[in-house]
């Protein structure tokens, strides 16, 4: 018989700290739909257009991933073994999913700083420092996913009977975790404020 050495909070920390990520996601996609394109370059109306696709994607991802979290959560408390390695393989794949798509988004918004060219000085100005701010936060997004990975990681481990779970390293994990979540929302917070002021911009 397979024993799990963890606490049993752990997997539910994950879980809500997982639910910030997916409202930062859903804030952006809602404020790169809410601009005006009559008043911007089609380029960067279509870059905008391709970026909240696939911030809709990660929405949709991460949300899994989260679900997949808190049954493992269950499964755990439950004593399912099995179960408890099928959705932490799952979360693992969905996670890799969204690191990928992460990259995807840095394109796609790079794309919108290069078509800022032919707008006005003012607002372009809040275009740039917007794409600075968004550039960072999908930086810190792709660190997250790394930091989530790690975790499942080791509690994949812990599940297959590879080696117990060190308590100060999990720790150590989710602290990590819980500051680029902590980042992540800052930084999307000053992005909504650049791009309330551009939309307004004269």
């Amino acid at each position: 018989m397979v024993y799990i050495v963890m606490d049993k909070r752990t997997i539910k920390k994950v879980f809500f700290i997982i639910i910030p990520i997916v409202i930062v996601v859903i804030l952006f996609v809602y404020f790169l739909s809410s601009l005006q394109s009559n008043v911007i370059p089609a380029d960067f109306t279509a870059a905008r257009q391709s970026a909240a696709s696939i911030s809709q994607d990660i929405v949709n991802i991460t949300g899994d991933t989260a679900k997949k979290i808190g049954s493992a959560n269950q499964a755990e408390n439950a004593g399912n073994t099995s179960q408890l390695e099928s959705l932490i393989s799952d979360a693992k794949a969905s996670n890799v999913i969204a690191y990928q798509k992460a990259f995807d988004l840095s394109k796609s918004v790079q794309q919108m700083a290069e078509s800022l060219d032919n707008v006005q000085p003012k607002r372009q100005q809040l275009g740039y420092e917007a794409v600075a701010l968004e550039l960072s936060l999908v930086s810190q997004f792709i660190s997250y996913t790394e930091s989530l990975n790690d975790f499942l990681n080791d509690v994949a481990r812990s599940a297959l009977n590879e080696s117990p779970i060190n308590q100060k390293n999990t720790a150590d994990a989710l602290e990590s975790v819980n500051q680029k979540v902590s980042l992540i929302d800052n930084l999307n917070n000053n992005f909504i404020d650049k791009m309330a002021a551009f939309d307004q911009a004269n």
